[in-house]
């Protein structure tokens, strides 16, 4: 692409196949996805946000960690959302005051208050100033573990539970959409890495809501 990130053939008729369906079932909805950009031919208050594959990068070399991103944004405020992760049959879903399920049992965030006792997982540090890089080396060195699996996987693993707080410093409303509304149904906590609530900040925190404070402390970005 023009911002010299692959794209593949597999993201472009993916993204055309899910547009399709979405048209045809709800034809005055908006539609938006990363390879096709905005449909300017209908205007709505619902949105649908659409990524094809999230992780191109890892798709490409058969790494399994990418997914593919469907959610449904309505007056401002995103309302339903699936993370799909094909390579492990793994699929995620969740609806405003519905709860976020994976393969159709309800999953929680964890309960662990720190991360000295936590997982962290994060997104690439290539796109990133060298303060935000030393910000969260040192924070790293604050975990009892830490992962850097990226993209929507590390995302949904603080859905099911299995890790405290995931952090990406470079992203788009369609890479985290999906995101915060599982996340949020699985009871936690999503922001950008100022700490506002939105999908437009142009990075994404998930947590378990009691790690969120110390990763956002810790960055200093808050």
């Amino acid at each position: 692409k023009v911002d010299r990130s692959p794209v593949t053939r597999a993201d472009r008729e993916a993204e055309l196949v899910i547009r399709q369906i979405l048209h045809k079932a709800f034809p005055l909805h908006q539609l938006c996805g990363e390879e096709y950009g905005w449909d300017k031919s209908v205007k709505s208050d619902f949105k649908w946000w659409i990524d094809p594959v999230d992780g191109t990068r890892q798709f490409i070399r058969g790494i399994p960690f990418w997914g593919t991103l469907v959610a449904l944004e309505y007056k401002g405020e995103v309302v339903a959302g699936v993370i799909h992760h094909p390579a492990f049959g793994l699929t995620l879903w969740a609806a405003k005051g519905q709860g976020c399920y994976a393969n159709g049992k309800r999953v929680h965030v964890s309960k662990i208050p720190n991360l000295k006792g936590g997982t962290l997982t994060y997104g690439g540090f290539r796109l990133t100033d060298k303060s935000y890089r030393k910000s969260l080396t040192d924070l790293i060195a604050l975990c009892y573990d830490d992962r850097g699996y990226g993209d929507c996987f590390g995302h949904a693993l603080v859905a099911m539970g299995q890790g405290e707080a995931m952090l990406d410093p470079v992203d788009k409303p369609y890479d985290i959409a999906a995101v915060k509304i599982c996340v949020e149904e699985a009871g936690g906590k999503f922001t950008d890495l100022k700490g506002k609530k939105t999908i437009y900040g142009g990075s994404a925190l998930s947590s378990n809501g009691l790690t969120h404070g110390q990763v956002l402390k810790a960055i200093r970005l808050r």
